[in-house]
């Protein structure tokens, strides 16, 4: 299931933000293919269904290991199979891919971004690369 919303939120205090459309959210509830859990993003692939029954493979970018720790998360907190909704913001090129806003598990635990706001007027640094191809 894919839904797209407006919003308005302050950019990611870890990285650029041109990538991402901040001024919308999309949720998408599907089964985690791979959770990586590293530095200096994390990665969390879910394969959704389409209308009609094609499925697609999401990417969605994380804070780093530690910036998640601090926020509530762990290594051991999704695995392949587990279904999921999340939040994020969009790529602004239409790819599958979006930066993670938040994670609901299918125990109802909800975790955060893990990014944090950068502080007022103050802008996110540039460095952001391209999501790192899922293994299967």
């Amino acid at each position: 299931m894919l839904l797209v919303a407006s919003s308005v939120a302050p950019a990611s205090a870890h990285h650029s933000a041109a990538p991402f459309d901040m001024t919308k959210n999309v949720v998408v509830t599907g089964t985690v293919e791979k959770w990586v859990w590293s530095n200096p993003h994390s990665w969390l692939y879910i394969r959704v269904a389409k209308p009609g029954g094609a499925q697609e493979i999401w990417g969605f970018e994380g804070g780093s290991a530690g910036m998640l720790s601090r926020s509530g998360w762990n290594s051991g907190d999704m695995k392949p199979g587990d279904k999921v909704t999340v939040t994020g913001k969009p790529s602004r090129d239409g790819r599958p891919v979006a930066l993670i806003s938040e994670v609901k598990l299918a125990s109802g635990k909800v975790l955060g971004s893990g990014f944090g706001a950068p502080p007022p007027g103050f802008p996110p640094p540039p460095g952001f690369g391209p999501p790192p191809a899922p293994h299967k």
